[in-house]
């Protein structure tokens, strides 16, 4: 969704329902093959929301602690791109949007009556995205990867998603900020010798 209507060339490979934690449980890439890409690629990976908005609160339901839960979904997700993603120029990984609010999602679409879309308070939730995306920044920065995060334009001040902007569910649904800002990187990585 955060990438509808780029306006660069690229190839998607994206596939719904996939999580971090599974790429790194499995250490897999979904849809990823190293044969299609070389030195000149530019490879941007966006993994996370649904463990923010679902898996992590999972865990600690089954008493597991946050930031152990936190550091391991992230450092597999690392390891299992150094293992697979061998030829590029750059790897950009894309922070985790602002969670959506429970009262926001329920006003559009009625009481939710399941365990979905949702596990955990709209606080828990945001709370999780930031650490996950603060220690996404930290080992972008360990590993020479590009950290992307440009959800300030798309946060409210509780840290939830400003709902106007979303697709009146849980992704973006007016992503022109998102787009400008990641035509601007992809412009300044092309310009590095």
């Amino acid at each position: 969704m955060n990438f509808k209507n780029l306006s660069i060339p690229y190839i998607d490979h994206h596939k719904s329902n996939i999580t971090m934690y599974r790429i790194g449980r499995d250490n897999m890439i979904i849809n990823f093959n190293k044969d299609d890409h070389n030195e000149h690629s530019i490879i941007c990976m966006v993994y996370g929301e649904i463990d923010c908005r679902c898996h992590i609160q999972k865990q600690i339901n089954l008493g597991n602690d946050e930031d152990a839960i936190i550091r391991e979904l992230v450092d597999r997700y690392i390891t299992t791109i150094q293992q697979h993603v061998i030829h590029y120029r750059k790897i950009i990984l894309v922070g985790v949007i602002p969670p959506t609010k429970q009262i926001d999602y329920e006003t559009i679409n009625g009481p939710i009556t399941h365990e979905y879309p949702f596990v955990g308070s709209d606080e828990n939730r945001v709370r999780y995205t930031y650490k996950l995306n603060q220690l996404l920044e930290n080992r972008c920065e360990q590993y020479d990867f590009i950290y992307f995060n440009p959800h300030m334009g798309y946060t409210r001040d509780d840290g939830t998603l400003q709902y106007e902007r979303s697709d009146q569910t849980v992704h973006l649904g007016d992503n022109s900020i998102f787009l400008k800002k990641f035509i601007e990187l992809y412009e300044s990585i092309k310009q590095i010798p």
